[in-house]
């Protein structure tokens, strides 16, 4: 496969030399002795006063050059997509209307996207609904009990350290149910507090965890204006910085021998102060941030196809298909969060239907190109002959259905047979798919009644317990 680069080889250097320079000269800040002390030995060098830690540009060098190897002369363009349903709002399909989740509205979210046969996995980062006996200081084990039990996949939010033991006993009894074990269950994450902080309450969940024989995964999250620099380089230098400390912070506690460099990054809009996902410069950083992988050899991803229009429009089509397209080309893979409005603020099923289309569409785009003898055609074209037509040959007959792209919900017939049939909008057919999905039977629930019940007695002595206190 062939990389857009966006920067010559020497300006990769140099972004490189910067992030370098922003480890050993400005370092990271780590709000516990216990994790500093830790860092540390693994490489580090702690100024215990500023809860600081730094490391020499030959020692993260030398990292780089210790890290898991990725082929990319191999590499295949990928694209995943997931339905993420957050602490936001739910346009609701049918009138239009912006309104709160609700538990139904939820389970119907994570039911459509369930069924769409291009989205590989819904997700709930917390629950956009109020639930009855849990505080929204609880979200954390909320989120557990009603992702499970709708068929979404908990994000693994934490909150606060007092809930690390019931999050890890939630996810035991989860791990009995499934029959796995509790370490092939267990999800958690936090993230760095951009710029070049590692907050304490992130620092005493690590450790708890830790503890018990359990990781827990941090990420981070810029925003170019506000905890980054305004201007491109400047944030990619940041980007890579926090990348590198992130993967040895992921090596010092559990190991882990590969590196994975991609930007996590927002833009600042300076006129409404809003940290916005739909910008150019967000796929600006990424490919940067790509083209620094493949020269340390090491793997690569884009998070993009995001969008920060109110409505399914046409901003909301162009945002998403340029960020996917850009990630695609410059880092060859992208991710989407599908159904997903102005940043992570509004759930639309609808968008979820236009979304499942293009990722199809997007997927064929990318799919190996058949150079087989048969594929190459060269009998049949000589068969057909000049003037001919290649309709109702057998090769067509034989191969149109998996060599051309089968839209379920693009037009795909004449502006006459469209005013014909009564010319149904874009949006009538969504909402009409919908309601066929909704509409349709419902499958067994995500938890059985017994561990329904054990899940909300752990939360609900957690609560009592807090209260107690």
């Amino acid at each position: 496969m062939t990389f857009f680069n966006l920067l010559p080889d020497e300006g990769v250097e140099r972004i490189h030399a910067a992030a370098l320079r922003v480890l050993a000269d400005t370092g990271v800040c780590v709000e516990s002795k216990q994790l500093l002390s830790l860092l540390g030995d693994f490489g580090g060098t702690i100024d215990p006063d500023a809860s600081r830690l730094r490391f020499s540009p030959p020692w993260v060098e030398q990292f780089i050059a210790d890290s898991g190897k990725y082929d990319w002369a191999a590499h295949r363009p990928t694209f995943r997509t997931w339905a993420g349903v957050y602490a936001c709002h739910y346009l609701n399909p049918e009138t239009g209307e912006l309104e709160p989740f609700t538990e139904q509205t939820f389970a119907d979210y994570v039911r459509l996207g369930a069924a769409l046969d291009q989205i590989d996995q819904v997700s709930n980062l917390g629950i956009p609904f109020p639930s009855e006996g849990i505080p929204p200081a609880y979200g954390a084990l909320a989120e557990k009990l009603y992702g499970w039990k709708y068929g979404a996949h908990p994000s693994g939010s934490v909150q606060f350290t007092g809930l690390c033991p019931y999050i890890e006993e939630i996810y035991a009894r989860r791990a009995e149910e499934e029959g796995r074990s509790l370490k092939e269950t267990f999800h958690a994450g936090g993230f760095l507090i951009s710029p070049l902080r590692l907050a304490r309450a992130e620092c005493e969940q690590i450790l708890s965890f830790r503890a018990r024989g359990l990781r827990m995964g941090v990420g981070h999250l810029l925003s170019i204006g506000s905890s980054a620099p305004v201007t491109i380089a400047g944030a990619a230098v940041l980007n890579l910085a926090e990348s590198l400390f992130l993967g040895i912070l992921h090596r010092a506690l559990w190991g882990d021998r590969g590196l994975r460099l991609g930007a996590a990054i927002m833009v600042m809009d300076m006129r409404t102060t809003m940290s916005l996902y739909g910008r150019p410069e967000l796929a600006m950083v990424s490919a940067i941030l790509a083209q620094a992988a493949r020269w340390y050899g090491v793997a690569s991803g884009s998070f993009a196809g995001l969008s920060d229009a109110k409505e399914p429009s046409a901003q909301a089509g162009m945002q998403k298909a340029m960020g996917s397209v850009a990630g695609l080309c410059s880092c060859g893979g992208s991710t989407m969060d599908a159904g997903l409005l102005s940043v992570d603020e509004i759930c639309s099923p609808e968008q979820l239907i236009y979304d499942n289309e293009f990722a199809g569409a997007i997927r064929r785009l990318i799919r190996p190109v058949d150079l087989t003898d048969e594929a190459l055609a060269v009998g049949e074209i000589a068969q057909v002959g000049p003037g001919g037509a290649f309709m109702g040959t057998d090769l067509t007959a034989k191969r149109f259905r998996t060599d051309l792209w089968q839209p379920s919900f693009w037009a795909r017939e004449s502006t006459k047979e469209w005013l014909a049939a009564g010319a149904v909008s874009d949006r009538e057919k969504a909402r009409k798919r919908i309601r066929e999905i909704l509409g349709s039977p419902r499958g067994e629930p995500g938890l059985t009644e017994e561990c329904e019940r054990d899940v909300r007695a752990i939360i609900a002595r957690a609560v009592a317990i807090d209260a107690a206190e």
